[in-house]
């Protein structure tokens, strides 16, 4: 399998979910270019991996769940509505039951606003593709992470200055969420090793009070060569065995996972 990967030399992307996200949208336009050549194949479908910061996730419970998708929909909707920065009745949304029981359905919710939607696909269907996968990165590594595992596994991922957690219980999503470490969009900080440490003791306690379960294994993503160095200080604090986060095609990082989760996922 041929695999390219284009370096953009400047910065264009400042994920968000309510503002702009490409920032010289030309710099994607032109490397898709050199990567692909000088026009789609005919009919030729592209996947997007977008950052985890410019979409909404969230674990919805339901007791009564509709069949139908046009009921489905609004309901996730009304859910969502207080808890994300842009407006939901104009976004774009997805959904996957998790978890289907006697009075209780489990379902894993992901909205993007339309607009900042349509900057990344454009960047496709402006060169000829039909755009059809959209799944932010952290949704798109789980592949990667050994989803028959047994108790609970905890995703540490880095990307710039955001970072997400996911809590795994086989393959199913406990627990997603993404944080801007900057706190100002758009700032070039890396996340510090106190700082995420802090967010890996909430989530651990959230698996504990919550869930009635303690992780039991610790994966890396991101880190580069930081990994071993914040993996042995958990490990010490928390008293987790750590791994980095692998793939059959290639070294996992903050640029590639969510690609490369696909590739194990789909690719034969």
């Amino acid at each position: 399998m041929q695999n390219r990967q284009e370096v953009l030399g400047e910065r264009g992307l400042a994920p968000s979910p309510s503002a702009p996200n490409l920032l010289k949208p030309h710099l994607f336009r032109e490397a898709l270019q050199r990567v692909t050549g000088t026009s789609a194949p005919k009919r030729a479908a592209a996947a997007l991996v977008i950052p985890d910061y410019a979409v909404r996730m969230a674990i919805l419970d339901f007791e009564e769940f509709p069949a139908g998708e046009s009921e489905r929909i609004p309901l996730i909707r009304f859910r969502l509505r207080k808890s994300v920065p842009f407006h939901i009745d104009e976004a774009q949304l997805a959904y996957s039951i998790q978890l289907q029981e006697a009075k209780r359905v489990e379902v894993l919710a992901v909205a993007i606003a339309h607009p900042i939607l349509a900057e990344y696909e454009r960047i496709f269907t402006d060169a000829g593709y039909r755009v059809g996968l959209v799944t932010p990165s952290c949704i798109a590594t789980l592949p990667l992470c050994g989803g028959s595992a047994p108790g609970l596994t905890l995703l540490a991922k880095a990307a710039g200055s955001t970072f997400s957690v996911v809590l795994l219980e086989q393959g199913r999503v406990r627990l997603v969420r993404c944080l801007d470490m900057a706190g100002v969009e758009g700032q070039e900080t890396e996340p510090e090793d106190r700082s995420i440490l802090a967010l890996l003791q909430q989530t651990l306690a959230y698996a504990e009070d919550q869930i009635g379960h303690t992780v039991g294994r610790l994966l890396l993503c991101g880190f580069g060569p930081e990994t071993d160095a914040l993996g042995k200080l958990a490990q010490r604090e928390f008293g987790i065995a750590y791994a980095a986060v692998r793939s059959k095609f290639g070294t996992a990082s903050q640029e590639n996972a969510g690609l490369l989760g696909l590739l194990e996922q789909y690719a034969a």
